[in-house]
């Protein structure tokens, strides 16, 4: 029996919070930095510095309309407001296995925009995007137990509690256990 409540995913978008997630570009390298370097951020993953050089090596590995086949392993999404454009954030997606559909996904909001439901409409958005639109049947997921936050993410969005990773990543210097969640395609009506 699940320690978490299972609950329908809701493939519509949130009405009163619309974000569009966009390929990480040049324009927000400076910003993604910024918001990788605040405490808040690194509070419950375990973020390295990256350097600008680095992220334009990055811009530089990829091709317009790669999103399409998903052809790297890794993925940098602004998640945007859509009706301002304003920046809230960024997104992962990991391919893990494109040939068996398999992906992992990560998110962080910036602080000032936490509680107003934007990391819940950029994980509908994504599931939406990679159930609809691509090859991906399981999308993979996890959060920091000292992050209740992120866990009703995932739970509002559908994902469903597979277990503890126990001492899972190192985060701050320290050793944190990990709730991992799991979506399937088949889970959800598309």
């Amino acid at each position: 029996m699940s320690e978490f409540p299972q609950r329908k995913f809701d493939m519509a978008p949130m009405p009163d919070k619309q974000v569009r997630l966009v390929p990480l570009t040049e324009e927000w390298i400076d910003q993604l930095i910024q918001w990788r370097s605040r405490p808040e951020a690194q509070q419950h993953q375990p973020i390295t510095a990256l350097s600008r050089e680095r992220l334009h090596q990055y811009l530089q590995s990829r091709n317009p309309g790669e999103l399409a086949d998903l052809v790297n392993h890794d993925y940098i999404f602004i998640i945007e407001d859509e009706g301002q454009g304003e920046g809230l954030g960024w997104m992962t997606l990991e391919i893990i296995s494109r040939l068996h559909g398999l992906a992992r996904i990560g998110y962080t909001i910036a602080r000032e925009y936490w509680g107003q439901g934007y990391a819940t409409a950029a994980v509908r958005a994504i599931v939406r995007w990679l159930f609809i639109d691509t090859p991906i049947e399981r999308i993979e997921a996890d959060c920091s137990v000292s992050n209740p936050a992120s866990r009703r993410v995932l739970e509002k969005c559908g994902f469903r509690y597979i277990g503890l990773k126990r001492k899972y990543l190192v985060i701050q210097g320290q050793r944190v256990d990990h709730y991992y969640f799991e979506l399937c395609k088949n889970d959800i009506p598309v």
